[in-house]
């Protein structure tokens, strides 16, 4: 299953849900049915400590960052300017 992202209009005295071409094409949706659609799952951009804790536990329990044997040493290489494409 797809996910969408569909944006909320005001279409006179009612809203509407503008979806992406693919979403109607994907569905093989006609102008004017009516279709069901789950509840809408609403992005927070709030900063929410307890899950960037979360975060940080899974990543030490999968040991993502095991590999890296002197980590001011790795920041350094990955903090470096490197040349960019096209330009001298």
């Amino acid at each position: 299953m797809s996910n969408y992202t569909a944006t909320i209009i005001k279409t006179g005295n009612s809203y509407a849900l503008r979806v992406p071409k693919s979403y109607i094409e994907n569905a093989k949706l006609e102008l004017g049915q009516k279709v069901q659609i789950g509840a809408p799952v609403v992005t927070s951009k709030e900063y929410n400590p307890e899950a960037v804790k979360k975060a940080i536990r899974n990543l030490q329990a999968q040991a993502a960052f095991g590999t890296i044997k002197d980590p001011v040493a790795w920041q350094r290489e990955i903090r470096k300017d490197r040349p960019l494409s096209g330009r001298d």
